[in-house]
């Protein structure tokens, strides 16, 4: 018996099993498909080179030849351009001034092998049907092989089985967003122009499309291959009538930079879709288990922080890991460091997400502001777990409070109806667990 089962092996699974073997715990990970498999999430941020510098993956990176990440452009319905650069902020535990674009198929496939190298069990093709429990206590998992059905125990169970949510489906525990509720067509295209400007022709390129909360990203995969992808609410893509290449093409054109990027664009693959972006658990952790990456909460990926906070919340989750097992404690109480810690980022997060939408032309006026640039970039970076750090979410919120109350300010047509100041009740509950359960 191995001290951890983790259910799935994306980032979050091969994080959490690499840093377990790292510290002599033994642990397994199950995946229910094959790698490589395809997934969307094709682009990095910086904060996530620090983890894969500690996995020792920077040098396979490097050598997969993974397009470098420099910065980010964002592009305005009219044409106008503003690029942030990477070189710009200095970190010293992050010792290059980029990231990666990456073929996620290829990236999880390198994670999953690299976890398997530290010592990591992994088993593939393999389907964990549930989490078994004696009380409260998760005890092991009940797994699909072949044509039976196998129980296999540890002394804690971790699930890592993304957006399937194993446990969280399981203990009734998934909340969905009450605000963003987004749906994402996306495909790969060849002989994409990637940019008037030279420098940032390997940048995330983001186009504000002219609908509520509707963007479109594009994102370097090879020197060849570019994924873009359209996203508005789910309800804007209901209403529309007619085929998927139309819709695409709608958005596409309504957007004078991205038009002219597919304008001699060959698509190269089927559309595929992705809806249910947003979401949480009532809680994180329980007796005898953790839920860790898009397992436990996903937020809008305007940013692209997905993979980052997967990543470090295998590295969070495997340090309380280490102490209950040092101590033979896995109760929920053992794991709740990790939960408030996760929580306390996740909310950081999603304050900043909804200050962005609130106003769009906030964003670009704060990151050019030299008193609290630096602190958006390392809000776009996803790795800000306390909100003292970051002044510049209440700056924010007084200069929207400023253009609410002044009828002939210039962005003041530029208003949306998300709410800033409501507390949606999934996010009044992690508050509420964060309180009760203290500070680490």
């Amino acid at each position: 018996m191995v001290d951890v089962i983790i259910i799935g092996g994306g980032p979050a699974g091969s994080s959490i099993g690499s840093y377990l073997s790292m510290k002599g715990i033994s642990n397994m990970i199950i995946e229910k498909d094959i790698h490589p498999r395809p997934h969307v999430g094709e682009s990095m941020v910086t904060s996530s080179s620090l983890v894969f510098e500690e996995l020792g993956m920077l040098p396979i990176m490097e050598k997969e030849k993974f397009v470098h990440k420099g910065g980010a452009s964002w592009h305005e319905p009219g044409g106008r351009e503003f690029a942030i650069h990477f070189r710009d902020l200095v970190r010293e535990d992050i010792h290059q001034d980029y990231t990666y674009h990456v073929d996620r198929s290829k990236l999880d496939l390198l994670l999953l092998k690299n976890a398997q190298k530290l010592g990591s069990q992994v088993v593939q093709g393999v389907n964990v049907k549930q989490v078994l429990f004696q009380g409260n206590q998760a005890v092991g998992v009940r797994a699909q092989l072949g044509d039976q059905e196998v129980d296999l125990h540890a002394k804690i169970i971790v699930d890592a089985s993304g957006r399937s949510t194993i446990l969280g489906r399981h203990l009734n525990m998934k909340k969905n967003d009450p605000i963003f509720n987004q749906y994402a067509v996306h495909a790969w295209f060849e002989n994409v122009h990637r940019g008037d400007i030279e420098e940032t022709e390997d940048y995330i390129h983001i186009y504000f499309l002219p609908v509520e909360r509707g963007w479109a990203w594009q994102i370097p995969i090879t020197p060849e291959i570019t994924s873009v992808g359209i996203v508005v609410e789910r309800e804007v893509f209901r209403k529309f009538k007619g085929d998927m290449s139309s819709y695409f093409d709608t958005y596409v054109n309504s957007n004078v930079a991205l038009s002219k990027a597919l304008a001699n664009a060959h698509q190269i693959n089927e559309f595929k879709t992705e809806g249910d972006y947003s979401y949480s658990m009532d809680q994180f952790v329980g007796d005898g288990f953790l839920l860790v990456g898009d397992a436990a909460r996903f937020v809008d990926p305007i940013f692209s922080s997905g993979v980052s906070i997967a990543l470090y919340s295998g590295r969070f989750a495997a340090d309380v890991i280490e102490n209950a097992l040092k101590v033979g404690d896995f109760s929920k109480e053992m794991f709740i460091p990790y939960q408030t810690k996760l929580k306390s980022g996740t909310v950081i997060w999603y304050e900043f997400i909804r200050l962005y939408y609130k106003l769009l032309p906030l964003f670009t006026h704060f990151i050019q502001s030299k008193k609290y640039g630096i602190e958006i970039h390392r809000l776009l970076q996803g790795d800000v777990f306390d909100r003292s750090e970051v002044e510049v979410l209440d700056a924010m919120r007084r200069y929207i409070e400023a253009v609410e109350k002044k009828e002939n300010h210039i962005f003041r047509a530029q208003l949306t109806n998300i709410p800033i100041d409501e507390i949606p009740e999934t996010i009044l509950a992690e508050s509420l667990a964060q309180v009760s359960s203290g500070n680490d």
